[in-house]
């Protein structure tokens, strides 16, 4: 029974986007903690997931890594279903797809690489970048 920690919207803000995923440990394909990435129209948020709706110890930790729209200034595809996403303050976000559907388990995550590269189309889209393997992203 897995669900979301939404975050709150402001009243003139609406979701984009969502990809379900996970934070890798390190270079790692392994999962630290499972999130919802939702793209807004004023920002890149990340949902905790919740196991039978119990919170866990790190969803400060994850909220913590949502920004700004303004703030992004690099979204890359990486190896196999991961993407990294770059802030203006000199921060680097690894975050991992998964498939939208299902279990979604970490060794799926070459399955999930189209859902990677759209991920990493809309945030571009959304943020106006572009950069090596812009639209469409090239896949592994």
């Amino acid at each position: 029974m897995l669900s979301y920690a939404q975050p709150r919207l402001a009243p003139d803000e609406r979701i984009v986007f969502t990809q379900r995923g996970y934070f890798p440990f390190g270079r790692s394909v392994f999962s630290v903690s499972g999130a919802l990435l939702i793209i807004t129209t004023r920002r890149l948020l990340f949902a905790p997931v919740r196991v039978w709706g119990v919170r866990s110890f790190v969803e400060s930790w994850i909220r913590a890594k949502s920004m700004s729209l303004a703030d992004v200034t690099g979204v890359q595809p990486a190896d196999g279903a991961r993407l990294t996403i770059s802030s203006r303050f000199g921060e680097t976000v690894a975050f991992c797809v998964i498939l939208p559907t299902g279990p979604g388990y970490v060794w799926q995550a070459r399955d999930a690489v189209p859902y990677r590269d759209e991920a990493v189309r809309r945030i571009r889209e959304v943020t106006r970048l572009s950069g090596p393997g812009a639209l469409p992203v090239e896949a592994d």
